[in-house]
């Protein structure tokens, strides 16, 4: 880093022309090249503010710890779901339940139809029923009513009658 740069030089390697605060020299072997000033500048914020940065350095690379161990976690499970979808073939099951699911809906729709025909025709067998009941009375009470008539029509003899008058 800069910083480092920075301090493993002498101070009098850093700043050569002390008359220009400004003008920072940079070693190339034996050749000496006066920085810009905007260069140095910045150099100076840098250093200034390096203390402040260690910090912000120690947390971003805490941050980028936790954010490899999420990238190594998403992976794996990236490559879990590939592994159950080789496995289990989701796209033909999912086409299965969704062809199960239209069957399942007929058969309500058909056990709906027949329990509404068994409940009309056990009001129909009900009501016949009543009828049957009904016609067998009435004819009971035709047949009693008919031997009733016939037990009047017939004759009896004078003898078996109480007498009149006495």
């Amino acid at each position: 880093m800069i910083s480092e740069m920075m301090t493993s030089q002498p101070v009098s390697e850093r700043n050569p022309y002390p008359g220009n605060p400004n003008a920072v020299a940079a070693v190339n072997g034996s050749e000496r090249a006066e920085v810009p000033p905007s260069l140095a500048a910045l150099t100076s914020v840098i250093c200034a503010h390096q203390n402040k940065l260690k910090p912000i350095e120690a947390k971003l690379k805490e941050l980028l710890q936790h954010q490899q161990v999420l990238a190594e976690g998403l992976h794996g499970e990236n490559d879990r779901f590939k592994e159950v979808e080789a496995t289990f073939n989701l796209p033909a099951l999912f086409a299965e339940v969704s062809v199960y699911c239209q069957k399942l809906t007929r058969l309500k729709a058909e056990m709906n139809s027949i329990t509404e025909r068994t409940t009309r025709l056990k009001r129909r067998a009900m009501r016949l029923q009543q009828q049957q009941q009904q016609k067998a009375l009435n004819q009971e009470q035709a047949r009693a009513e008919q031997a009733e008539r016939e037990k009047h029509l017939i004759a009896k003899p004078a003898w078996a009658s109480p007498p009149q008058g006495q």
